[in-house]
């Protein structure tokens, strides 16, 4: 199995060297490059074949989220993970609008779960924050969820049992795959209920669909 290339971003040398020496320290986990602004992230990552590129948010030149973004829009496939020290939800609800999947707090983290959330970016899943977290995220910079935006979002068409269920794992913060073992299909079935779940909910996004289901149970709770 080969290892997971990744690519460092971040303007604090010293961090850099600390991420370094611990990811390559690590079987499985080889670090090919540093960059230490927004600007070199992006030259990088259209120079380097990266499995996982760790991104600062505060950098010079082009910041961690500007960076995330180019890059996505450059390669739509590229799989980003946000290593910050800022808990600002409206700073990490623009990250993870950016494109990334997800985001670390660095003083949240040990070296075991950072090393667990790249393989689980690198496999390609999101690190999903909490529901509460992540219904905060889809507020930002948008309206908070009100009865009456959900009255406003009232399916096209009912939801099927089977989507409800799903939405209801994607609430829990689970990825496809997850989803897919958990109901016992393939994971091509469940992004074919996702597509049109997402059609009946006029949503392009998780974020927006546990946005739903959180402003939906707000008024279950409240009646």
């Amino acid at each position: 199995m080969n290892d997971v290339k990744v690519l460092l971003a971040d303007d604090n040398i010293v961090i850099r060297q600390g991420l370094r020496s611990l990811l390559d320290g690590e079987d499985g986990i080889h670090v090919i490059a540093e960059a230490s602004t927004g600007a070199e992230a992006i030259q990088y990552a259209k120079r380097y074949s990266t499995d996982v590129i760790l991104m600062d948010i505060r950098m010079p030149v082009i910041d961690g989220i500007d960076a995330t973004a180019e890059i996505i829009r450059i390669n739509p496939d590229a799989k980003i993970l946000i290593l910050t020290v800022t808990e600002d939800l409206k700073i990490l609800a623009r990250a993870i609008r950016a494109g990334a999947m997800g985001y670390l707090l660095y003083s949240h983290f040990s070296p075991d779960e950072l090393i667990r959330a790249v393989h689980t970016v690198a496999s390609g899943q999101y690190i999903t924050p909490s529901p509460v977290v992540a219904f905060a995220l889809a507020t930002f910079p948008e309206k908070e969820v009100t009865s009456s935006f959900v009255k406003e979002q009232i399916p096209l068409e009912p939801l099927t049992p089977r989507e409800m269920e799903i939405l209801e794992l994607i609430a829990d913060g689970r990825s496809n795959a997850e989803i897919a073992q958990v109901l016992v299909v393939e994971e091509k079935t469940i992004k074919n209920h996702i597509t049109r779940m997402y059609s009946k909910l006029n949503i392009n996004s998780r974020y927006e669909a546990i946005r739903f289901k959180l402003g939906s149970l707000s008024i279950i709770i409240s009646s």
